[in-house]
């Protein structure tokens, strides 16, 4: 692909895998000669990239002060607002039935899906939607290079089964998850820890705790907040089985628990692409997941187990396997993180340039024959 400038709207730049999305193809495109900035509304707080980003941030209100030849964004209200003059419109689809969906999708030249469930999704409703599945920094998320889980086994230690404890998204599934970690320990009689991770949304209050921040991966470790900070998220009743939270766990933090987990859980619903899922697969995690954002890497008893329904019990029935044979749960491991390779973000780059390739035409010769001219 040329050098073009390509815009994002989005609305903020926090601590979300959606926006993990734009940064880390923000990054590819701008090595690849690219010029590229993140837009995001006034009223969205401070811009700071929280993982490596060397493009632009900026406000959206410079939107239509500059030329661009891409406008992309996942948040159909933006989009459907957002003004670049001769810029191809691209509207990037992550969510069933978002809000406004359709007034961005009617406003649109390219619609790009983030999964096989999101293209058939769309399918269904007549949008043909290019693939833009994925992705996952596999530099970055990558089995330890001193794997102690084997051992650990070997020691008689208990399992560590990881879940995202997004709480407040119930489509989510963290309670979901989290019972049928219980319940499938209790029928196997196994010794399982359960560890449950989340990040603070970014805004007002996050930035005033912004200091006890560095604290809070370390406190997390121990199961605690840091002093001054929220307390643990409260589940719905006791667990049967020991758990802790990590909160605010620092991005090593986080390559590093899932380095350590045995099994990592997703019940999501309505997912477009499970970060989270795809992340720990990259680790070197056995992964019971719902088909919900996984389709593209999670094959039922070869790169995971995948639970029919959405429900604590079919997630349960998934687990047992894996917790009770300690080979198969290697095995299943070890064939979804090579799996999950396929989806490293520069995958995911090359994907949507032939999907604006076959859109922009002259354009992208127009814009290399400007770069030389620069």
């Amino acid at each position: 692909m040329g050098a073009l400038r390509i815009a994002v709207a989005l609305p903020n730049l926090g601590i979300y895998g959606g926006i993990r999305r734009f940064l880390e193809l923000g990054e590819v495109w701008t090595r690849r000669g690219c010029e590229v900035a993140l837009l995001t509304p006034e009223a969205a707080g401070p811009r700071r990239a929280w993982i490596p980003f060397t493009g632009a941030l900026g406000s959206l209100s410079s939107l239509s002060t500059r030329h661009w030849d891409v406008l992309i964004s996942p948040d159909p209200g933006l989009f459907a607002l957002a003004r670049a003059p001769g810029a191809l419109r691209v509207y990037y689809s992550v969510l069933e039935r978002a809000p406004l969906e359709w007034e961005a999708i009617r406003s649109a030249d390219l619609v790009l899906a983030n999964s096989a469930g999101m293209r058939r999704y769309l399918a269904r409703r007549g949008i043909s939607a290019h693939d833009a599945a994925g992705g996952v920094n596999v530099e970055f998320f990558r089995p330890p290079p001193h794997d102690r889980r084997a051992e650990r086994a070997r020691a008689g230690g208990p399992l560590r089964a990881l879940v995202y404890g997004r709480l407040s998204r119930r489509r989510k599934g963290t309670w979901t998850a989290a019972r049928a970690i219980e319940r499938a320990a209790l029928r196997a009689r196994a010794a399982v820890e359960l560890v449950l991770f989340d990040a603070r949304p970014a805004g007002p209050a996050a930035e005033a705790a912004a200091g006890a921040t560095g604290a809070a991966g370390a406190a997390g470790a121990a199961g605690i907040a840091p002093a001054g900070a929220e307390p643990a998220p409260a589940l719905e009743r006791a667990l049967r089985i020991p758990h802790r939270w990590v909160l605010d766990p620092s991005q090593r933090d986080l390559a590093n628990l899932y380095g350590s987990a045995d099994i990592f859980v997703s019940a999501e619903r309505r997912a477009g692409w499970c970060n989270t899922a795809a992340e720990a697969m990259a680790c070197g995690a056995s992964v019971a997941c719902t088909r919900s954002g996984t389709e593209d890497f999670a094959e039922d008893g070869v790169t995971a187990a995948v639970a029919r329904w959405p429900w604590s019990w079919a997630l349960a029935r998934a687990l047992r396997r894996l917790i009770g044979d300690p080979d198969y749960r290697a095995a299943i491991a070890a064939r979804g993180q090579a799996k999950i390779q396929e989806f490293s973000w520069e995958r995911t780059a090359d994907r949507i340039e032939r999907a604006l390739e076959s859109r922009l035409g002259g354009r992208i010769d127009a814009a290399e024959a400007n770069a030389v001219a620069r």
